[in-house]
């Protein structure tokens, strides 16, 4: 696998997920934080683009408890919970919202050299938000390989996933650096499969970022 040629994809690696006092908090989020924190140091030592999905609340969201939603209350736009876990927090972010952009603005989102951050408020795929899609897939034409991790509920997972597939480059998704609800599943892996996913380790992983 070519750094080169090579794109990180972060999913949700936020406080509310991931710390045990987090709003959504996923049980066992907390352990998988020493490797998110090793797929990031290998990035940047190779200078890997990192891309970032997360989630951004706000008050009034159908899908949160409080306004009648399924979903407690997390990842409320200005709150600690929403940012991300300091092994994973982006040095140099440029965010992207649900909007549209001039020629100039997207010139400037594809020559940026740090972390690009799409905001999601909802858990639907980006491919729900047209202008935001389009951009992800400009970002995504240069590369030969997706590598996705992050903290995944099957809904998350499910339409991220489907929103990357056939856009070009081939998905790997980390299978020991993934907090999905109620553990891993075999069906689940075996479904991701089906959609042309390959599942790997991050010690495999590593060993062809490195070779």
């Amino acid at each position: 696998m070519n750094a080169d040629k090579t794109i990180f994809y972060d999913i949700n690696t936020q406080r509310d997920f991931i710390l045990p006092d987090g709003k959504f908090h996923i049980e066992g989020a907390e352990k998988i934080v020493p490797t998110w924190k090793a797929l990031t140091d290998l990035a940047r030592d190779q200078k890997v683009q990192i891309v970032c999905s997360v989630d951004c609340h706000v008050p009034g969201d159908p899908q949160l408890k409080s306004w009648g939603g399924p979903y407690p209350d997390h990842c409320m736009a200005g709150t600690l919970g929403q940012q991300k876990i300091d092994e994973t927090k982006p040095l140099n972010p440029l965010m992207l919202e649900d909007r549209e952009y001039t020629p100039d603005e997207i010139k400037q989102i594809l020559d940026h050299d740090g972390e690009i951050v799409f905001r999601r408020q909802q858990f639907e795929k980006l491919a729900d938000s047209a202008h935001p899609t389009a951009i992800l897939r400009l970002v995504l034409r240069p590369y030969r390989d997706i590598v996705m991790y992050g903290v995944y509920t099957e809904s998350c997972v499910e339409r991220e996933i489907s929103a990357l597939v056939g856009l070009g480059p081939k998905l790997h998704l980390v299978r020991d650096a993934v907090a999905v609800i109620g553990g891993e599943s075999p069906i689940f892996h075996e479904k991701l499969q089906q959609e042309g996913v390959d599942l790997i380790s991050f010690d495999e992983l590593k060993l062809q970022m490195l070779n």
